[in-house]
């Protein structure tokens, strides 16, 4: 492990989502899809560029994961919406490009060494929704991009 890089699983569930630094990049955590979309190639049709997923950990909390073109391939038939699964080792960045996703300040992409490993779906309950009232969404006003949310419609 390299200097300044902290390995840290944590036992059956993990490290938790909240807790992410770019420090951590061997950590495992343990993550419901909430949601799994693909960016199509712009020249060739059927090609997806990335996969890009909504993780969520047991404590409700999100984040946002790419899967880039070089590794689809290895994980497209391995990762479903909805799925539950134990994952480790990510390149952790700031999560400042547009798709922001989620406010969570990093996202995370697979790079060679991440696994991935079938939970049963009952590892922990989950809601792909979040409900939140009109103040919590003006308090995140910024932080996430508005076509995820909708944008207000004033008189």
């Amino acid at each position: 492990m390299a200097s300044g890089q902290v390995a840290c699983d944590l036992g059956p569930d993990g490290y938790r989502v909240a807790d992410i630094k770019p420090a951590n990049i061997y950590c495992k955590l343990v993550v419901a899809v909430v949601r799994l979309y693909e960016l199509p190639n712009q020249w060739i049709g059927k090609d997806a560029t990335s996969i890009e997923m909504v993780l969520q950990d047991r404590e409700g909390d999100r984040i946002h994961c790419s899967i880039t073109r070089g590794r689809v391939g290895n994980f497209k038939t391995v990762i479903r919406e909805n799925g539950i699964y134990a994952m480790q080792n990510f390149v952790i960045q700031r999560n400042a490009k547009p798709p922001k996703t989620t406010p969570h300040q990093y996202k995370l992409s697979f790079y060679g060494k991440t696994k991935v490993r079938s939970l049963a779906r009952t590892a922990f309950e989950f809601s792909r929704f979040r409900f939140m009232s009109f103040p919590e969404i003006e308090a995140i006003s910024g932080q996430i991009d508005s076509y995820h949310i909708g944008e207000s419609q004033t008189s």
